[in-house]
């Protein structure tokens, strides 16, 4: 994790914006009305239309109407789209979400990071959010701090949980081999503590 990153994103993009990027950038594949954005971001009717306006306009967002609805998506097809979400997943939106829920478990969470898919930024509608944690807390403990993201997200979090002994002796298993040489975000600690792991 880049030092100073909490709140990183709404200083880059603002609080509104970060909230309508994070919830249609990150998961291009949602298609959602005015009131729909509102209802999940939490943030005001007026101030979401003016970013939904922005944003379409500049060719982040598509927008399609149906009916008596506006639609708006995220424009896979804009020049700066994975470059755009790659900050997200890792400044805001699901990396900050992630990181507010695992940090009341304090030091016992020694290091946490997003791997698979969604960090690779290959994932698909289907595709589970992987985290993986290493410390000495209990699989239950990130379960239970992770679900709510679960409801915020409207896809599952499937946490991997260590112990520091336990991943050590496991580093050398195809599994962990994997997971250390595709390209992760993390949450808690960075590439220095997963090298002491590994060693």
């Amino acid at each position: 994790m880049v030092e100073g990153s909490h709140g990183l994103g709404a200083t880059l993009f603002g609080k509104t914006r970060l909230a309508v990027l994070s919830l249609l950038c990150m998961f291009p594949e949602r298609r959602l009305y005015l009131r729909q954005i509102v209802g999940l971001t939490g943030m005001g009717v007026g101030t979401v239309q003016r970013e939904l306006k922005a944003l379409t306009a500049c060719g982040i967002l598509v927008s399609t109407v149906e009916g008596r609805q506006r639609y708006f998506q995220a424009n896979r097809s804009c020049p700066v789209f994975e470059e755009l979400k790659s900050m997200l997943v890792k400044t805001g939106g699901l990396a900050e979400k992630l990181r507010k829920r695992l940090a009341p478990l304090g030091p016992r969470c020694r290091l946490a990071f997003i791997y698979g898919s969604v960090a690779e930024g290959t994932e698909t509608a289907a595709s589970d959010v992987d985290v993986m944690v290493i410390g000495s807390v209990s699989f239950a403990e990130v379960s239970d701090a992770l679900s709510e993201v679960q409801l915020e997200l409207g896809r599952d979090v499937n946490p991997t949980v260590y112990t520091a002994e336990e991943f050590t002796r496991k580093a050398s298993l195809p599994f962990v081999r994997s997971v250390i040489a595709k390209p992760r975000t993390y949450l808690i600690g960075d590439q220095d503590d997963l090298a002491g792991l590994v060693q």
